[in-house]
């Protein structure tokens, strides 16, 4: 899986990299450690169950939540309502 502070800005900011397609920059959403742009976002949203591309969105989710089980540092705290 991709770290999301893959490359840096010419201001020395970390720059996300898509964990889905591993683009680099954008506008997109953050799960965590992780990045996923817009266009990937918006593809999951639009993928049907029978779409070729449904498993492949199923298995880099299993895979993040697969890294975040193995990594105590990186896993959610309690949630409160």
């Amino acid at each position: 899986m991709c770290d999301m502070e893959g490359q840096q800005s010419s201001q020395g900011t970390p720059v996300p990299v898509c964990m889905i397609c591993e683009q680099v920059g954008g506008e997109g959403i953050h799960i965590l450690s992780q990045f996923i742009c817009l266009e990937c976002e918006r593809e999951i949203v639009n993928t049907g169950v029978d779409d070729d591309l449904y498993d492949y969105f199923v298995e880099r989710m299993r895979a993040l939540w697969r890294d975040i089980a193995s990594d105590p540092d990186t896993a959610p705290g309690p949630c409160y309502l």
